[in-house]
Protein backbone atom coordinates (compact mmCIF):
# COMPACT_ATOMS: atom_id res chain seq x y z
CA UNK A 1 0.00 0.00 0.00
CA UNK A 2 1.33 3.45 -0.92
CA UNK A 3 2.25 5.65 2.01
CA UNK A 4 0.06 8.72 2.56
CA UNK A 5 1.82 12.03 2.18
CA UNK A 6 2.37 13.30 5.75
CA UNK A 7 1.65 16.87 4.62
CA UNK A 8 -1.61 16.06 2.87
CA UNK A 9 -3.83 17.22 5.71
CA UNK A 10 -1.33 19.44 7.53
CA UNK A 11 -3.21 22.64 6.81
CA UNK A 12 0.04 24.45 5.98
CA UNK A 13 0.56 26.67 2.98
CA UNK A 14 3.02 25.43 0.37
CA UNK A 15 4.94 27.02 -2.48
CA UNK A 16 3.61 25.82 -5.81
CA UNK A 17 7.03 26.10 -7.43
CA UNK A 18 9.46 24.39 -5.05
CA UNK A 19 7.13 22.76 -2.50
CA UNK A 20 8.54 24.50 0.57
CA UNK A 21 6.23 25.07 3.52
CA UNK A 22 5.35 28.72 4.08
CA UNK A 23 3.91 30.77 6.92
CA UNK A 24 0.09 31.05 6.82
CA UNK A 25 0.14 34.79 6.04
CA UNK A 26 3.12 34.78 3.66
CA UNK A 27 2.64 36.20 0.16
CA UNK A 28 5.93 34.95 -1.32
CA UNK A 29 8.04 31.85 -0.87
CA UNK A 30 10.99 32.56 1.41
CA UNK A 31 13.14 30.05 -0.46
CA UNK A 32 12.56 30.59 -4.20
CA UNK A 33 10.64 33.89 -4.22
CA UNK A 34 7.58 32.56 -6.09
CA UNK A 35 4.30 34.32 -5.31
CA UNK A 36 2.02 32.31 -3.03
CA UNK A 37 -1.67 31.96 -3.63
CA UNK A 38 -4.20 31.48 -0.82
CA UNK A 39 -5.24 27.90 -0.15
CA UNK A 40 -8.76 26.72 -0.79
CA UNK A 41 -9.87 23.37 0.51
CA UNK A 42 -12.78 22.78 -1.78
CA UNK A 43 -14.75 24.08 -4.71
CA UNK A 44 -18.43 23.74 -5.43
CA UNK A 45 -18.98 21.98 -8.73
CA UNK A 46 -21.91 23.71 -10.31
CA UNK A 47 -23.84 22.73 -13.40
CA UNK A 48 -23.24 19.49 -15.25
CA UNK A 49 -20.31 17.58 -13.82
CA UNK A 50 -17.57 16.66 -16.32
CA UNK A 51 -16.58 13.10 -15.31
CA UNK A 52 -13.10 13.15 -16.84
CA UNK A 53 -9.70 14.18 -15.47
CA UNK A 54 -8.67 17.38 -17.23
CA UNK A 55 -5.02 16.26 -17.20
CA UNK A 56 -5.31 12.83 -18.82
CA UNK A 57 -8.99 12.20 -19.67
CA UNK A 58 -9.52 9.13 -17.47
CA UNK A 59 -12.98 8.76 -15.84
CA UNK A 60 -13.27 10.42 -12.41
CA UNK A 61 -16.32 9.94 -10.18
CA UNK A 62 -17.73 13.09 -8.57
CA UNK A 63 -16.96 11.86 -5.04
CA UNK A 64 -13.33 11.15 -6.02
CA UNK A 65 -12.72 14.39 -7.94
CA UNK A 66 -9.83 16.60 -6.82
CA UNK A 67 -9.43 20.34 -7.30
CA UNK A 68 -6.21 22.28 -7.93
CA UNK A 69 -6.05 25.42 -5.80
CA UNK A 70 -3.18 26.83 -7.85
CA UNK A 71 -4.61 27.01 -11.38
CA UNK A 72 -8.26 26.12 -10.68
CA UNK A 73 -8.47 22.99 -12.84
CA UNK A 74 -11.13 20.47 -11.80
CA UNK A 75 -11.77 17.58 -11.76
CA UNK A 76 -8.45 15.78 -11.43
CA UNK A 77 -7.54 12.17 -10.79
CA UNK A 78 -5.20 11.23 -7.95
CA UNK A 79 -2.31 10.58 -10.32
CA UNK A 80 -2.20 14.20 -11.47
CA UNK A 81 -2.93 15.95 -8.13
CA UNK A 82 -0.15 16.67 -5.65
CA UNK A 83 -1.51 16.85 -2.08
CA UNK A 84 1.60 18.42 -0.56
CA UNK A 85 1.31 21.53 -2.74
CA UNK A 86 -2.42 21.32 -3.57
CA UNK A 87 -1.38 21.69 -7.21
CA UNK A 88 -1.72 19.58 -10.36
CA UNK A 89 0.28 18.42 -13.36
CA UNK A 90 -1.26 21.14 -15.52
CA UNK A 91 -0.10 24.07 -13.35
CA UNK A 92 1.87 26.63 -15.38
CA UNK A 93 5.14 27.89 -13.91
CA UNK A 94 4.65 30.62 -11.33
CA UNK A 95 6.44 33.85 -12.16
CA UNK A 96 7.96 35.52 -9.17
CA UNK A 97 6.75 39.07 -8.58
CA UNK A 98 8.70 39.38 -5.30
CA UNK A 99 12.49 38.96 -5.13
CA UNK A 100 13.74 36.03 -3.14
CA UNK A 101 14.39 36.79 0.53
CA UNK A 102 17.99 36.24 1.55
CA UNK A 103 18.37 34.27 4.76
CA UNK A 104 21.49 33.59 6.80
CA UNK A 105 20.96 29.86 7.15
CA UNK A 106 18.44 27.63 5.43
CA UNK A 107 16.71 24.86 7.39
CA UNK A 108 18.12 21.42 6.73
CA UNK A 109 14.76 20.03 5.57
CA UNK A 110 14.26 22.70 2.89
CA UNK A 111 14.42 21.22 -0.66
CA UNK A 112 17.20 22.26 -3.01
CA UNK A 113 16.75 23.28 -6.63
CA UNK A 114 16.59 23.12 -9.52
CA UNK A 115 12.84 22.41 -9.42
CA UNK A 116 10.94 20.78 -12.25
CA UNK A 117 8.71 23.18 -14.10
CA UNK A 118 5.04 22.13 -14.32
CA UNK A 119 3.62 21.33 -17.75
CA UNK A 120 2.35 24.28 -19.77
CA UNK A 121 -1.32 24.37 -20.69
CA UNK A 122 -3.63 26.03 -23.18
CA UNK A 123 -7.42 26.58 -23.20
CA UNK A 124 -9.66 24.53 -25.47
CA UNK A 125 -11.13 27.02 -28.00
CA UNK A 126 -14.45 25.17 -27.89
CA UNK A 127 -15.19 24.86 -24.15
CA UNK A 128 -12.30 26.58 -22.35
CA UNK A 129 -11.03 23.49 -20.48
CA UNK A 130 -7.34 23.66 -19.59
CA UNK A 131 -5.36 21.12 -21.62
CA UNK A 132 -1.73 20.12 -21.36
CA UNK A 133 0.42 21.01 -24.37
CA UNK A 134 0.65 17.87 -26.46
CA UNK A 135 -2.94 16.68 -25.93
CA UNK A 136 -4.52 16.16 -29.34
CA UNK A 137 -8.13 16.19 -28.16
CA UNK A 138 -10.25 17.73 -25.43
CA UNK A 139 -11.69 15.11 -23.00
CA UNK A 140 -14.44 17.57 -22.10
CA UNK A 141 -15.99 18.42 -25.48
CA UNK A 142 -14.02 16.15 -27.84
CA UNK A 143 -12.63 18.99 -29.97
CA UNK A 144 -9.49 18.16 -31.94
CA UNK A 145 -6.35 20.22 -31.39
CA UNK A 146 -2.97 20.57 -33.02
CA UNK A 147 -1.34 18.64 -30.20
CA UNK A 148 2.29 18.68 -29.20
CA UNK A 149 3.62 20.28 -32.37
CA UNK A 150 1.11 23.14 -32.32
CA UNK A 151 0.22 25.17 -35.38
CA UNK A 152 3.87 25.30 -36.49
CA UNK A 153 3.88 21.65 -37.59
CA UNK A 154 1.02 21.65 -40.09
CA UNK A 155 1.14 23.61 -43.34
CA UNK A 156 -1.48 26.27 -44.03
CA UNK A 157 -3.62 26.90 -47.08
CA UNK A 158 -1.49 29.47 -48.93
CA UNK A 159 1.72 27.41 -48.75
CA UNK A 160 -0.08 24.29 -49.91
CA UNK A 161 -1.72 26.27 -52.73
CA UNK A 162 1.70 27.51 -53.88
CA UNK A 163 3.01 23.94 -53.96
CA UNK A 164 -0.08 22.81 -55.89
CA UNK A 165 0.45 25.54 -58.52
CA UNK A 166 4.06 24.46 -58.98
CA UNK A 167 3.02 20.82 -59.31
CA UNK A 168 0.43 21.51 -62.00
CA UNK A 169 3.01 22.97 -64.40
CA UNK A 170 4.86 19.74 -65.25
CA UNK A 171 1.73 17.67 -66.09
CA UNK A 172 0.40 20.55 -68.21
CA UNK A 173 3.63 20.83 -70.20
CA UNK A 174 3.88 17.06 -70.67
CA UNK A 175 0.26 16.74 -71.79
CA UNK A 176 0.66 19.70 -74.16
CA UNK A 177 3.66 18.10 -75.84
CA UNK A 178 1.88 14.73 -76.19
CA UNK A 179 -1.31 16.29 -77.59
CA UNK A 180 0.77 18.20 -80.15
CA UNK A 181 1.72 14.85 -81.70
CA UNK A 182 -1.06 12.49 -80.62
CA UNK A 183 -4.57 13.53 -79.57
CA UNK A 184 -5.21 11.39 -76.49
CA UNK A 185 -8.41 12.31 -74.61
CA UNK A 186 -7.97 12.65 -70.85
CA UNK A 187 -4.18 12.68 -70.97
CA UNK A 188 -3.82 15.59 -68.53
CA UNK A 189 -5.83 14.01 -65.64
CA UNK A 190 -3.90 10.76 -66.14
CA UNK A 191 -0.50 12.50 -66.05
CA UNK A 192 -1.58 14.72 -63.12
CA UNK A 193 -2.61 11.76 -60.95
CA UNK A 194 0.43 9.68 -62.01
CA UNK A 195 2.80 12.57 -61.26
CA UNK A 196 1.47 13.07 -57.71
CA UNK A 197 1.15 9.36 -56.95
CA UNK A 198 4.64 8.39 -58.08
CA UNK A 199 6.49 11.25 -56.40
CA UNK A 200 4.52 10.95 -53.16
CA UNK A 201 5.07 7.19 -53.02
CA UNK A 202 8.79 7.37 -53.78
CA UNK A 203 9.76 10.53 -51.88
CA UNK A 204 6.79 11.49 -49.74
CA UNK A 205 6.70 14.83 -51.56
CA UNK A 206 6.16 16.20 -55.04
CA UNK A 207 8.68 18.62 -56.60
CA UNK A 208 6.46 21.54 -55.56
CA UNK A 209 6.38 20.35 -51.96
CA UNK A 210 10.10 19.65 -52.13
CA UNK A 211 10.83 23.26 -53.15
CA UNK A 212 8.77 24.61 -50.24
CA UNK A 213 9.99 22.09 -47.66
CA UNK A 214 6.73 20.15 -47.27
CA UNK A 215 6.18 16.46 -46.62
CA UNK A 216 3.17 14.11 -46.78
CA UNK A 217 3.08 11.79 -43.74
CA UNK A 218 0.72 9.46 -41.91
CA UNK A 219 -0.58 9.87 -38.35
CA UNK A 220 2.79 8.70 -36.94
CA UNK A 221 4.86 11.10 -39.08
CA UNK A 222 5.99 8.21 -41.27
CA UNK A 223 5.83 7.99 -45.05
CA UNK A 224 2.33 6.83 -46.11
CA UNK A 225 1.72 3.37 -47.54
CA UNK A 226 0.87 2.82 -51.20
CA UNK A 227 -2.78 2.24 -50.25
CA UNK A 228 -2.94 5.56 -48.41
CA UNK A 229 -1.35 7.38 -51.35
CA UNK A 230 -3.75 5.84 -53.87
CA UNK A 231 -6.72 6.78 -51.69
CA UNK A 232 -5.36 10.31 -51.29
CA UNK A 233 -4.16 11.03 -54.82
CA UNK A 234 -6.79 9.13 -56.84
CA UNK A 235 -10.07 8.84 -54.92
CA UNK A 236 -9.51 11.91 -52.75
CA UNK A 237 -8.41 14.23 -55.58
CA UNK A 238 -11.30 13.08 -57.80
CA UNK A 239 -13.79 13.98 -55.05
CA UNK A 240 -12.07 17.35 -54.50
CA UNK A 241 -12.25 18.16 -58.21
CA UNK A 242 -15.89 17.08 -58.54
CA UNK A 243 -17.06 19.35 -55.73
CA UNK A 244 -15.25 22.42 -57.09
CA UNK A 245 -12.28 22.27 -54.71
CA UNK A 246 -14.38 22.67 -51.56
CA UNK A 247 -12.46 19.74 -50.08
CA UNK A 248 -9.19 21.63 -50.55
CA UNK A 249 -10.63 24.83 -49.06
CA UNK A 250 -11.31 22.75 -45.92
CA UNK A 251 -7.62 23.32 -45.08
CA UNK A 252 -8.49 26.93 -44.16
CA UNK A 253 -10.36 26.02 -40.96
CA UNK A 254 -9.26 22.48 -40.16
CA UNK A 255 -7.26 22.29 -36.87
CA UNK A 256 -4.54 20.21 -38.52
CA UNK A 257 -4.77 21.87 -41.96
CA UNK A 258 -6.15 18.78 -43.68
CA UNK A 259 -8.17 18.66 -46.88
CA UNK A 260 -10.78 16.03 -47.63
CA UNK A 261 -8.23 14.05 -49.64
CA UNK A 262 -6.01 14.00 -46.53
CA UNK A 263 -8.85 12.56 -44.47
CA UNK A 264 -9.59 9.94 -47.14
CA UNK A 265 -5.92 8.87 -47.27
CA UNK A 266 -5.23 9.30 -43.54
CA UNK A 267 -2.41 11.75 -44.31
CA UNK A 268 -1.08 15.11 -43.15
CA UNK A 269 1.09 17.76 -44.81
CA UNK A 270 3.81 19.03 -42.48
CA UNK A 271 6.91 21.18 -42.64
CA UNK A 272 9.87 18.94 -43.38
CA UNK A 273 12.75 19.32 -40.94
CA UNK A 274 15.91 20.23 -42.76
CA UNK A 275 19.20 18.68 -41.66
Amino acid sequence: MAERDPQEFSGNQFCGNCGSAAAPDATACEHCGAALQPEQDSQELGGDYIPYCRACGVPVARQEALHCTKCGVTPLCREHFFPSTRSCALCPPFESAVPAVQVAAAPLDRPKGPWAQPASTFPCPQCGARLRTGVGYCPNCGAEHAGIHGDAKYVGFMTRLAAAIIDVVAPMLASGIIVAFIDIPGIFPFLFVSYHTIFTYKLGQTPGKMMLGLQVVDANDHQPTLKQILLREVLGKIIVFLIMFVGFLWVLWDPKKRGWHDYIGGTYVIKRERN
